[in-house]
């Protein structure tokens, strides 16, 4: 991590550039501690190679090193001759040495350290005997002489380093007067104790939600007639918030290399009056993470000091929610679309409990696993959860998920346990969804209703002979309609290959869509009909068969409600509802093949029109075919009953 050092300067920041080089020069130390550790341990795993070894990756993690490709360092290492060993990725590490010493260096020369001079000329002497690391051959003495640090021995870059880190520490304690509730202050007055005390006390409300993760230093100091805090929230170079705090104005000034994390915290402030200037990208500094970085700044005039803490103090308490919030997005978009994503990053914010945890236990890892167990064709990556459980249920799923890892890991619970809880809400959210089936097909058969009625309003009005727009509208909400069936079709089928039970509720909405594709057909040719049609009785035996389908279609839905109680358990009576509905629908089915017999006689005794006859034909076709389907769906549906009863 190279610090906020850049950042700082793009931004004009000049009054903050000190606290931030010394605070950069810190972290190097740890670096570089990290980098002769790590070369230490691969000379001794390549002397003895069949010891037990570890990576350093949790000391790499807490030296704030991103890269992992040091873990393989160790591992990788191994003798090439009597003084000689092949060490991984060594030219890199010399490199990031030099770089970490050179960071180091910077502040102390920058405030004329009497010392600065001394370790000017030690640096270029010990740096420069490195300068031919090129190659991932190098010899013992090379890794001894950096690290040794025997006390009266020749100089060495450990040395070096011990001296430069007694400076940085002394440094800081000169331009620190003060450390407030975790933020580092110089050149404070007496009145901005309270205004950073506020700000703080909302940060370190949430800060434990970041767990393990760097960030959320702070930093305040007073300039001309403002106070000046600077929180550095995450490691990435340019993600930085820095508050000025005038009299009667407060700005906040937030940068970020991720345009939806920006307006992600805008939206934070939704309930104060900010006003945010348009979104600046500038192009950042040559050692940026991402070359372009977007600007925000927004300003709030405060009536008085108490309104100047509060905003503070929300400020403050915000910030926490902004670390790894990118990450987060894009582990949940393997779920949900990115709306409902970002609605569940909101909700963990507004919530206080933040995401996290919901990293720190698994991620998205963590819920493909808990999937596996959840049913007998787990999801694929990539495939998204919500089309299973539905969005409203998915959203509800990781509002729980994220509140359940970070209050279980803040209580000290075992991640083990932490996760068997994410996992065993899974599988009883499948489960819900499972007993969900029968409403689906509820819905379905209401649907179904719907179209079957379109369909007899649109020959009761060409009985009428009144304007055929309506069976024009009428038909395009039966189209509407059967598209919203076709939604609950494909949800029933694509649970019932998860699950070997639901298959009977996909054969059950197979055949009960058959008839409300029927329906939504004879719908269509409702608006074909003559304007003129030569037989009125054609027209009344059509309109018999639509009021029989309308009332085969609500027996049907009777049916398929009554059922959902007889699963349940049932009195006599809820079994007698399902079983006279079932037979209902039967009866209909018997009606409508009579009515079709009759429909047909009166077609061809009374139109002498070829198009007449053919549409009418279809009509009273296609209405008695949805009879027949809706009969076999009750069939179907009285079989799973009576069989998972063990009649």
């Amino acid at each position: 991590m190279a610090g906020k050092y850049s950042i700082i300067r793009e931004l004009g920041e000049n009054s903050l550039l000190l606290p931030e080089m010394v605070n950069c020069g810190l972290a190097a130390n740890d670096q570089a501690k990290y980098y002769f550790t790590l070369l230490q341990a691969a000379q001794t795993h390549a002397d003895h190679p069949n010891l037990e070894i570890t990576s350093l990756s949790r000391e790499r993690e807490d030296a704030g090193i991103v890269s992992d490709s040091f873990d393989r360092v160790i591992a990788g290492a191994k003798k090439t001759g009597p003084m000689m060993y092949h060490v991984p990725e060594f030219p890199a590490i010399i490199g990031e040495v030099k770089r970490c010493f050179r960071a180091m260096h910077a502040p102390i020369a920058r405030n004329q350290l009497p010392e600065a001079e001394d370790y000017d000329k030690r640096m270029k002497n010990l740096l420069g005997e490195l300068a031919g690391s090129v190659e991932e051959e190098t010899d013992s003495r090379v890794i001894s002489d950096m690290t040794r640090g025997d006390p009266g021995g020749p100089d060495s870059l450990h040395h070096l380093l011990m001296d430069m880190h007694r400076s940085l520490n002394n440094l800081q304690k000169m331009i620190s007067t003060e450390n407030i509730d975790g933020a580092l202050t110089y050149h404070i007055q007496e009145p901005d104790i309270h205004l950073i005390r506020a700000f703080m006390s909302g940060l370190n409300r949430t800060s434990p939600l970041k767990f393990d993760h760097p960030g959320l230093g702070t930093t305040a100091t007073r300039t001309n007639d403002r106070l000046v805090i600077q929180n550095d929230i995450g490691v990435t170079d340019a993600h930085i918030l820095i508050i000025h705090v005038a009299p009667q104005v407060i700005t906040i000034t937030y940068t970020d290399i991720h345009m939806p994390r920006l307006q992600f915290f805008q939206g934070l402030f939704d309930s104060w009056d900010i006003t945010w200037e348009d979104t600046r990208s500038r192009k950042g500094d040559e050692s940026f993470e991402k070359k372009l970085f977007h600007l925000s700044v927004g300003s709030y005039r405060t009536k008085d000091e108490e309104e100047q803490k509060k905003l503070l103090e929300f400020l403050g308490s915000r910030i926490v929610f902004l670390i790894d919030w990118n990450r987060a997005r894009k582990r949940l978009r393997s779920f949900l679309p990115n709306k409902d994503c970002v609605t569940v990053l909101r909700w963990a914010a507004e919530h206080e409990v933040g995401h996290v945890g919901f990293l720190s236990v698994g991620g998205e890892k963590l819920i493909y696993d808990g999937l596996e167990m959840a049913a007998r064709i787990p999801l694929r990556y990539g495939e998204p959860l919500y089309q299973i459980l539905g969005r409203e249920k998915t959203i509800e799923y990781f509002q729980w998920v994220f509140n359940a890892a970070a209050t279980g890991l803040i209580a000290n619970h075992s991640r083990l346990l932490v996760q068997d809880e994410i996992k065993a809400e899974l599988l009883r959210y499948f489960h819900s969804a499972h007993e969900n089936l029968m409403e689906i097909c509820e819905q379905h058969a209401t649907l179904t209703v719907e179209v079957a009625m379109s369909v007899r309003d649109a020959l009761l009005h060409i009985q009428r002979k009144e304007n055929s727009q309506f069976t024009e509208r009428t038909a395009r909400r039966a189209k509407n309609w059967e598209s919203e069936a076709d939604n609950l079709v494909s949800k029933v089928r694509s649970l019932s290959l998860r699950f070997e039970s639901a298959r009977e509720y996909a054969d059950l909405i197979n055949v009960a869509d058959d008839a409300l594709d029927s329906l939504e057909e004879a719908s269509f040719f409702t608006t074909l009909v003559p304007g003129i049609t030569h037989s009125e009785k054609m027209l009344k035996e059509l309109v018999t068969l639509g009021v029989i389908a309308v009332k085969c279609s609500q027996e049907y839905l009777k049916a398929v409600i009554a059922s959902q109680y007889v699963h349940r358990g049932y009195s006599r009576e809820e079994m007698q509802d399902f079983i006279r509905a079932i037979d209902a629908v039967i009866s209909m089915e018997r009606e409508a093949d009579e009515a079709l017999r009759n429909t047909e006689k009166v077609i061809l005794v009374e139109t002498t029109d070829y198009k007449e006859l053919r549409v009418f034909f279809e009509i009273a076709r296609i209405i008695e075919s949805s009879t027949n389907s809706l009969m076999k769906a009750a069939f179907g549906l009285r079989n799973n009953i009576l069989e998972g009863l063990n009649w």
